[in-house]
């Protein structure tokens, strides 16, 4: 039983939560019957292989073997235990979480700073800032700021909860003190202590605050531009929070939980590279834009993205930077498995400007037509070189090639393959000579690799790149497994036959001492009077890889429809399921083999000793029965 926490509570938690809910706030899902199906987000998944059941309130991926109820997926996806999956869950269902101290905390040791006081502490450092924007003089030259300068709306203001800092070191010491711990605020990276001093300071100081969310609406960081006209000295004009217990810029985009309905709804994430051009797209009512945080957009990002939507479209500024920051792009990402598009605005302009100017149907219509990543950069080298001459033509396939070659991940794919059979066509070249000269770049950029020339059959073996990923563990599929697994998925579907099974069959008689737990704890469950569903057998269990388990059984006891099998038929007189009695007698008849195996071998070493005795003759009478049942039972199966 899980530590702190009654299972009427940890019921409760689990009625208010939605599982369907919960899981679409981090990934894209679709239908699948009455399940739902996403992309995995705990492995590099390229075909839906993770599947939500809301009638289970279960999830399982068939590919890594990671599956559970709610709590487990919050212990998955955001890497906290279970008392913090439990608190975060509570918090979302507006419950309030009972008071209790960690069991396995030693004496006169301090409790580890949980996820939880840090989501608190940051979410009180955004209403201060906010409160102090919007309600007091020393905010009035940012509320201009933001409101003349930048064009912002109160209203815009208030859906993303921008604040102000004002201009001293300690404003935000002096304001958490007697309520929050300074420890606290170090580690959510509100304030920093220098070397050498005793006294705690601010990061954030005389700056606008842009709060960084992550997909739950948590406040896990921050952004601050300094003000216009403001002596600055040497500080940088713009400073991120720097990365923390819950803070990881490299997987954190700005804006993401304002635009998660849009997303949903367009099925396209615009990404953009400044907190002002993200918020301005939004006040526009286009609704599916978010910002990186001061960084350029990752593979992590990237991946991510391709979860929440088909089609990601990068959008860079008119001028020479952002040309050269589209170009850095193409190579990280033209092999991702998603609709990349690439979106440069015209000479001068950021998307701010261009709203600003041409309004959001101008800016719709560009996004919708954005160039596939691979096209742009053939755009970029018709315009250099020119298709009209031999020169040009060349020119450009050897550039779109170095591209290529320089994406590993890219090699053997049927991506891959399409774009070669796009490019050769739209230069009017022989394929087979662009998938020759392919495969002689790659030796350039590569001479310790195999040459070797790109298939073009769509039916050929993948590369052992494009094929690798993350497997589940070896299984165990001996019969002495599958019977034992069986009796488990036919009591998360009945769990009311447990008394039946238990006059038949004991804990002992199972070999696999995890599905020995389970049968145990269902028999303990019924005797405490309470039927052994699937969701109280999770609720006693704390192993993460027990738990993954229990949901691997009862998906698998859907999937070769159990319940259907058990309310076929019953055996008359005894009111049992012919399919429950077969399994039961297939355990029993496993229990007799093994039972005349030991006896044989008794009756070996006798022979062999010449000690026949009376007892060694009825061992021999028992051995015989067992030969004439075993080809009884045979018979029985053949026909």
């Amino acid at each position: 039983m899980s530590p702190g926490f009654d299972q009427h509570f940890k019921e409760l938690v689990r009625q208010r939560t939605n599982l369907v809910e919960l899981v679409s706030e981090s990934v894209q899902l679709t239908p699948k019957g009455r399940d739902f199906q996403c992309l995995c987000p705990f492995h590099n998944d390229h075909n839906p292989s993770l599947v939500i059941s809301p009638e289970r309130g279960t999830w399982r991926c068939w590919v890594c073997n990671v599956g559970g109820d709610c709590f487990s997926w919050v212990m998955e996806y955001d890497r906290v235990d279970f008392v913090e999956a439990i608190k975060i869950l509570a918090e979302k269902a507006h419950l309030e979480v009972p008071k209790f101290s960690p069991r396995h905390q030693h004496a006169g040791q301090q409790p580890a700073l949980e996820k939880t006081s840090l989501f608190e502490v940051m979410k009180w450092a955004e209403t201060q800032f906010h409160e102090c924007l919007m309600e007091t003089s020393v905010g009035e030259y940012a509320r201009r700021y933001l409101m003349e300068d930048r064009g912002f709306t109160e209203e815009t203001i208030l859906q993303f909860r921008l604040g102000f800092h004002p201009d001293d070191w300690q404003w935000l010491v002096n304001r958490s003190r007697n309520r929050y711990p300074e420890q606290l605020l170090l580690e959510a990276k509100l304030i920093f202590k220098k070397e050498g001093h005793t006294r705690c300071s601010d990061y954030f100081v005389n700056r606008v605050m842009f709060p960084v969310h992550d997909e739950r609406k948590r406040v896990v960081a921050f952004g601050g531009r300094i003000l216009p006209g403001v002596d600055s000295g040497k500080l940088a004009k713009y400073f991120n929070s720097p990365e923390s217990v819950i803070f990881t810029k490299s997987k954190l985009l700005f804006g993401l939980d304002e635009a998660r309905q849009g997303i949903r709804e367009t099925e396209t994430v615009v990404v953009v590279e400044g907190y002002t051009d993200c918020i301005t797209a939004h006040q526009f009512g286009v609704t599916n834009v978010v910002a990186t945080l001061g960084t350029a957009l990752t593979e992590s990002h990237v991946t991510y993205l391709k979860r929440l939507a088909r089609k990601v479209v990068l959008v860079f500024d008119g001028d020479s930077a952002g040309q050269q920051a589209a170009e850095r792009a193409l190579t990280k990402f033209i092999a991702q498995e998603v609709d990349l598009r690439i979106l440069t605005l015209p000479a001068g302009q950021d998307p701010a400007d261009f709203l600003e100017q041409q309004g959001a149907a101008h800016l719709q219509q560009m996004i919708d037509q954005a160039p596939e990543a691979w096209n742009f950069k053939l755009n970029l080298c018709v315009q250099k070189f020119g298709l009209e001459s031999i020169d040009g033509q060349h020119r450009i396939l050897e550039e779109m090639l170095e591209l290529l070659a320089a994406s590993p991940n890219l090699t053997g794919t049927i991506r891959e393959d399409i774009i070669l059979r796009k490019l050769a066509d739209r230069l009017s070249l022989n394929e087979n000579v662009v998938r020759k000269r392919l495969g002689e770049v790659k030796q350039k950029q590569n001479p310790g690799l195999k040459q070797s020339i790109p298939s073009s059959d769509p039916h050929s073996t993948p590369s052992a790149s494009h094929t690798s990923g993350i497997s589940g563990p070896t299984e165990n599929t001996t019969k002495d497994n599958q019977l034992e697994s069986e009796l488990l998925e036919i009591i998360f579907v009945y769990p009311e036959c447990v008394p039946q099974i238990q006059q038949h069959i004991s804990p002992d008689n199972l070999k696999d001492p995890r599905l020995r737990f389970l049968y145990q704890l269902s028999i303990d469950l019924t005797e405490e009077g309470i039927v052994p569903e699937m969701s109280r057998i999770l609720d006693r269990i704390d192993d993460p890889e027990l738990k993954q388990l229990v949901v691997k059984i009862d998906f698998q006891a859907h999937e070769k429809a159990i319940h259907s099998k058990l309310h076929s038929s019953t055996v008359p007189q005894e009111g049992i399921p012919h399919f429950l009695k077969h399994s039961i007698q297939n355990l029993k008849w496993r229990e007799e083999r093994e039972h005349h195996e030991r006896t044989k071998g008794v009756l070996v070493q006798k022979v062999q000793s010449n000690t026949l005795s009376s007892d060694a003759k009825e061992l021999l009478k028992k051995a015989s029965e067992f030969h004439q049942k075993r080809h009884k039972k045979n018979s029985l199966e053949t026909h």
